[in-house]
């Protein structure tokens, strides 16, 4: 029998940008007791729910890094006209 696939709370704080307190916070409100260290085993159901509240933190840090990346290939531009 297969177990559920479990993902650590690091991994998963890392995707969304978030803070440890503010996970750990979120899921007690929603009735979900875990443990507030970055290496506990989260559920395919509590990631769910993570990721509906926190999709719209993800999606910032992307544009984020894509802004980023596009400056960065501005001033490599301005440098090669130098």
């Amino acid at each position: 029998m297969a177990e559920a696939k479990t993902t650590r709370l690091n991994k998963v704080l890392r995707e969304f940008n978030i803070s440890l307190d503010r996970a750990v916070e979120y899921l007690t409100s929603k009735g979900y007791e875990i443990d507030a260290r970055p290496t506990t085993k989260i559920s395919g159901e509590i990631y769910e729910v993570l990721s509906d509240e926190f999709q719209t933190d993800k999606s910032k840090k992307v544009a984020s890094k894509e802004v980023g990346e596009e400056r960065k290939k501005e001033k490599e531009e301005l440098r090669k006209e130098i």
